[in-house]
């Protein structure tokens, strides 16, 4: 297993006192959608600064469970990437999650990601609508999102009490997610009582990954 480098080789010092804080409209806009984290400080993850976090995650190997899971997410403060960010992160880098950033749906429908919010031990991942269904190819199983998809992010390598994200299992229908936690080179995501383990697979450039393919 390969070792991970220190968040300080990954992310910006002192992120929290570094980066911006974010305008009033999406201030106002996480008091909304996220109450739980309108009392903590809401800093801005720039397009620049996000590529560069990527692009050294990804150097280093990491996966996306290991980028959001990271103690610099349990600062006291929130980092919210926008959706003009998390689109220029995902036509530079193929990052493997169930909350896909983007792609089409079972009908056909292209969807995006409207906003993440990481931070205080807290994920939550935006979407401009609700009920998308659509086919994760890696897990090999179809996956429904919400509008609204929450994790909470007690240690490295664990999401858990996971909210607005579910399986499709035969004859179960959609069965809820419970968590997905990083063993190893593995992850596991526990649905109901079922286990869905795959490998880890690393965030790549999307230059490498087609090379590679």
């Amino acid at each position: 297993m390969r070792a991970g480098p220190v968040a300080a080789e990954v992310f910006p010092e002192r992120m929290c006192d570094s980066l911006p804080e974010v305008d009033p409209k999406v201030k106002a806009w996480v008091a909304q959608v996220a109450p739980e984290l309108a009392t903590v400080p809401v800093r801005e993850l720039s397009e620049k600064t996000a590529l560069e976090v990527f692009g050294r995650a990804a150097d280093a190997g990491w996966g996306g469970i290991d980028l959001f899971t990271n103690s610099v997410f349990r600062d006291a403060c929130v980092f919210h990437l926008p959706s003009r960010t998390l689109r220029a992160v995902d036509d530079m880098f193929d990052v493997d999650l169930l909350t896909v950033i983007s792609a089409k749906d079972k009908d056909g429908r292209v969807f995006h990601m409207s906003g993440i919010l990481a931070g205080f031990g807290k994920l939550r991942v935006f979407y401009e609508r609700d009920g998308i269904v659509y086919r994760n190819e890696k897990q090999n199983r179809d996956f429904v999102l919400s509008s609204r998809v929450g994790f909470d992010s007690p240690a490295r390598g664990r999401l858990e009490n996971v909210d607005g994200l579910c399986a499709k299992v035969l004859a179960l229908g959609c069965v809820g997610i419970r968590s997905m936690i990083k063993d190893g080179d593995s992850v596991t995501v526990r649905a109901g009582l079922f286990k869905l383990q795959s490998p880890l697979h690393p965030i790549r450039r999307r230059d490498v990954a087609k090379a590679t393919d």
